[in-house]
């Protein structure tokens, strides 16, 4: 499992449809992707050209229409931070299309990378900013945020925010989950 960053995102006007007919607020995600890409536009003349999307699990697309062979990636939205045991948690009513999303969208491209994207907006800013700054909880999320991805089936995970310790909980998570594919295989 790994940690990806993205140098181009690429969707169709069906897909563009799609994410602004969707109710979550991804203005973010799109600003900071653009803000990446052209930063590094210089550089990737020869880089080989990731095409990512997002699928919605709130939008009235299924899992089965989405055109997977468009993508190189294709990101899993949303799980959360549990407001209590500070654990990653995917609702109960999506957990039938997130058990199928890797093999669902593979269909169509079995060479996709499937990725979980976890949310961490408005309301659960507070939480997320409690159990970043928490070494104990910071070692809990990191290891069910493994544990569910590799549940799932998901090449890799997903995040947004930025807090004080943000750096150090990166820094974790990314030896957490290098130590769990060195030790899984």
């Amino acid at each position: 499992m790994l940690l990806y960053i993205l140098y181009n995102f690429h969707v169709s006007r069906q897909e563009i449809d799609f994410l602004m007919a969707s109710n979550k607020p991804i203005f973010f995600f799109f600003f900071f992707l653009l803000l990446f890409v052209s930063l590094n536009l210089q550089s990737s003349v020869s880089q080989t050209w990731i095409k990512a999307g997002y699928w919605d699990s709130s939008a009235s697309l299924p899992v089965s229409d989405i055109n997977s062979a468009l993508f190189t990636h294709l990101f899993c939205a949303f799980a959360f931070v549990n407001s209590t045991s500070y654990l990653l948690f995917i609702n109960s009513s999506n957990e039938q299309h997130f058990s199928n999303f890797t093999s669902t969208v593979k269909l169509k491209n079995p060479s996709i990378t499937t990725i979980l994207s976890i949310w961490v907006g408005r309301t659960e800013s507070t939480t997320f900013s409690f159990m970043v700054n928490e070494t104990s909880l910071r070692k809990s999320f990191i290891e069910s945020s493994i544990k569910t991805a590799r549940l799932y089936g998901f090449h890799g995970l997903d995040l947004c925010g930025v807090e004080p310790s943000f750096g150090t909980f990166l820094d974790e998570w990314r030896a957490e989950v290098a130590s769990e594919s060195r030790n899984s295989g």
